[in-house]
């Protein structure tokens, strides 16, 4: 396969890009189905409603380095056809969740190719995209999760009715089927490391610590949205919860259709910072504002907020790292935010179980104070200095 052109949307870029779509479809189905299905049919509580909510990301936290350490190894078709495949079972399997213990296994057996089939494809559109424009390619290209995420929610609350939880499942295990089937003809670039030896040097990447932090941090609150938003307009009689994602969607196609351009640029400062501070403001206003503006209107500058901050994280990644460490870089970062939504999502469900969940919002808005310092103390320093060390407006390596 010949290196990247200047053009972003090739016909690999769009295959994958409907690949991503899909399959972020699928997962999306059960952002505000699955804790209804948690709370209503398995009668769960709030807490295990985020323990069980958080299972995927935790879980998967321990299975990214080892698809990083795979993608750079073994090269990116292998991991990523079977990681779809299996991602494929294992959506049709949650029929089989007829107790909380087999659900959270199932979101266990879930992490695997999870987070195989996000790391592989994010590490293939770094491989497709032109580096001089990385950060609006990957940009673009996360516009397939977050278009996902504007229509998949509000179809899933309308596939579901009253409680068709069955016919759910399997609309999410055809989508599945459907993005293998796209899958299939994008051509891979070559990439591998025939002697790479399996150590944890090999399997996590140092030089992106400082970015999984800060977008640990920062994913952090964002698990308390995703697990516990549909509940919580449920508990202020808030109508309407699906259309949540889909406005929050928004946002995310507002911010990153421009914010890699910018961070390509001018670099990753204000992203960062006016992101952090819009995601601040959105959990603000569900804290003190519980309406039906309110609510939609958080949304929206959650969606803005997160979305701006993205796309740098993972363009400084790829480019402060040789290509047969993308893999790595990638999933190092791809377990932070892991870590971030597992971890969120448990103690923000403690939270909210000891007061509500207006309470949880408030305080997880002043959290992300950390993340603003780990990018004004560490990751913008890091960039400056690669930028003077190679010349390169992207401060790549």
């Amino acid at each position: 396969m010949q290196a990247p052109s200047s053009k972003i949307w090739s016909r690999d870029f769009i295959l994958l890009f409907l690949t991503s779509f899909l399959t972020w479809g699928s997962f999306h189905f059960l952002l505000p189905t699955l804790p209804l299905y948690i709370a209503d049919v398995l009668k769960g509580t709030p807490t295990q409603v985020g323990i069980i909510s958080s299972l995927l990301a935790l879980s998967t936290v321990l299975t990214r380095p080892l698809v990083g350490f795979a993608l750079d190894r073994w090269g990116r078709r292998p991991v990523y056809l079977l990681s779809l495949f299996l991602l494929c079972l294992v959506a049709f399997a949650y029929n089989l969740a007829t107790s909380l213990l087999l659900l959270a296994a199932i979101r266990v057996l879930q992490s695997v190719p999870f987070g195989g089939s996000s790391t592989a494809s994010t590490t293939i559109a770094s491989d497709l995209v032109p580096v001089e424009r990385r950060g609006e390619g990957l940009g673009l290209f996360d516009l397939s999760g977050t278009l996902s995420m504007a229509i998949a929610p509000a179809v899933a609350l309308a596939v579901l009715g009253n409680g068709q939880f069955s016919r759910l499942f399997n609309l999410s295990g055809c989508m599945l089927l459907a993005a293998l089937l796209f899958a299939l003809p994008v051509r891979y670039r070559p990439v591998g490391r025939t002697r790479a030896a399996f150590t944890l040097s090999n399997l996590l990447e140092r030089r992106v610590g400082w970015l999984a932090l800060a977008i640990a941090c920062a994913y952090f609150c964002f698990g308390g949205v995703i697990s516990f938003i549909t509940l919580y307009a449920e508990r202020y009689r808030i109508a309407g919860a699906g259309w949540f994602f889909t406005a929050y969607a928004t946002g995310l196609v507002l911010s990153r259709t421009v914010g890699g351009r910018f961070f390509d640029r001018y670099g990753p400062r204000v992203p960062a910072y006016a992101g952090l501070a819009l995601e601040a403001v959105a959990l603000l206003l569900l804290g003190l504002w519980r309406s039906q503006i309110g609510f939609m209107t958080a949304a929206v500058l959650f969606g803005f907020g997160l979305g701006a901050i993205t796309p740098p994280i993972f363009a400084m990644a790829v480019s402060w790292v040789p290509d047969d460490r993308r893999g790595a870089a990638n999933a190092t970062v791809f377990a932070g935010i892991d870590l971030g939504i597992g971890v969120g999502s448990n103690v923000l469900g403690a939270v909210a179980q000891a007061s509500n969940y207006a309470v949880m919002y408030g305080v997880s808005s002043l959290l992300l104070a950390v993340p603003l310092a780990i990018f004004a103390l560490k990751i913008v320093p890091r960039y400056r200095e690669v930028k003077r060390e190679t010349g390169n407006v992207r401060g790549e390596a």
